[in-house]
């Protein structure tokens, strides 16, 4: 090298020629990190291949007598899916069996959204076997990379096309709108919104918040179903962030807690369905509060007869007293309102005797007394004893008012007394 040029780069900072650099090691000497396949993760896995491109799914096949929780898998089957054509408007219920219907979750890329991906999807089924039987299979569909995502909808489609019904669990708020955007997205028709859907979380809140209070699938799991998930399983916040760090880095490790997080989810929606299945069904429940609740739904429903017999079926058990006072009140507006106001006189009475702050069963003695029975003075009684009690009110704009509506009553009917009215 001409020695000009060699000081030169020397005042540049390059003090080695390439004569000098050491060669880099041979590749047999090499560290080597080869990540699992999926297919080792995995195992039974497999890649799909089509005119769209792959895509990974994987299997796996339960017996109907699984237990998961306290409930067996097969538990669902003995009940009816028209049970819930008064809960959930879709008279295509009516002629449907829970074999017919496609359980589905999804894991995604975040929770809103154009750009989120489901990159997961868990569907199930039940399956007739050549002996009769049936067995459950779970079946999962994961990107590998973003490219696979409309080999993935084509799957689905045609396992949806196989299928009559869904269920889900907020599928109807989140899994569903998703899964249809990006079928847009790729220029595919959706089936999903075509098809029965029944979405658990509608019926869990109606039926278990008021004794668990979450609602969370989580917490139904550990409260109702009766179970515990193992060490295998990951929190739904963090899994965004593990198939992120897939796509970076390749590492598949992670994400078997992300298949064993779906495969719970989708578990768990069959042993949840059995369970509120078998309440719509009977009306028998497991606590007198999940009773009590169910009648309150079918009453908000219009469902007449069968709140009451619901409701007085709950006040037959122990509940807490709020809850006890509660379902008298509601007992006697049904009955009220169905025309068997004799039998509502009962039970406003006794809940003006056990209740030491609600004037609404006085009111309505009172106004029994006054229009139905033309008794004055009974129900002058009855409005004295209101007004009693709303005296110890917290004097707020609402108390003020009853006892403004109070005072007028108990003038009004002193004039009757006093014969300036005829009765």
């Amino acid at each position: 090298m001409d020695e000009a040029l060699l000081s030169r780069l020397r005042r540049l900072g390059v003090v080695k020629t390439a004569r000098q650099i050491e060669p880099p090691a041979p590749a047999s000497t090499r560290p080597r990190h080869r990540p699992l396949s999926l297919e080792q993760l995995l195992p039974g896995g497999r890649v799909v291949d089509s005119d769209d491109g792959g895509c990974f799914v994987i299997d796996r096949v339960f017996v109907t007598d699984h237990r998961h929780g306290g409930d067996a898998l097969a538990d669902l089957l003995r009940s009816r899916p028209a049970a819930a054509v008064p809960y959930v408007p879709d008279a295509r219920l009516e002629a449907l069996d829970f074999r017919d219907f496609l359980f589905l979750d999804t894991e995604t890329t975040g929770l809103a959204g154009a750009g989120t991906l489901a990159f997961m999807v868990g569907v199930a089924y039940f399956e007739r076997r050549p002996d009769g039987g049936d067995v459950f299979v779970v079946r999962q569909y994961f990107l590998r990379d973003h490219g696979d995502e409309r080999a993935m909808l084509r799957q689905l489609d045609g396992l949806l096309a196989a299928r009559a019904g869904l269920i889900t669990f907020n599928g109807r708020s989140f899994d569903v709108p998703l899964l249809d955007n990006r079928y847009l997205m790729n220029r595919l028709p959706s089936r999903l919104a075509q098809l029965p859907h029944i979405d658990l979380l509608l019926p869990a809140r109606r039926l278990f918040r008021a004794r668990l209070g979450s609602c969370a699938l989580g917490a139904l799991e550990r409260n109702l179903l009766g179970l515990q998930r193992t060490q295998e399983d990951v929190p739904g916040a963090l899994i965004p962030a593990l198939y992120y760090q897939y796509l970076r880095t390749g590492e598949m490790g992670a994400l078997a807690s992300v298949f064993y997080h779906n495969q719970m989810d989708v578990l768990s929606m069959v042993t949840l369905a059995a369970r509120i299945f078998r309440q719509l069904d009977t009306s028998c429940c497991d606590d007198p509060l999940d009773q009590f609740s169910l009648a309150r739904w079918q009453a908000d429903l219009g469902l007449r007869e069968r709140a009451e017999r619901t409701l007085r079926a709950s006040l037959a058990a122990e509940m807490p007293f709020e809850t006890y006072h509660e379902g008298l009140q509601r007992l006697a507006a049904l009955l009220k309102a169905s025309g068997q106001r004799d039998e509502a006189v009962v039970v406003w009475q006794q809940i003006a005797h056990t209740s030491t702050s609600d004037v609404t069963a006085h009111v309505e003695l009172a106004k029994h007394y006054e229009w139905v029975e033309r008794d004055a003075a009974a129900a002058l009684a009855w409005t004295e004893r209101a007004l009693a009690l709303v005296a110890r009110w917290t004097p707020t704009p609402n108390a003020r008012l009853t006892r403004a509506e109070l005072a007028h009553r108990r003038e009004r009917l002193a004039r009757k007394l006093g014969g300036q009215d005829s009765l």
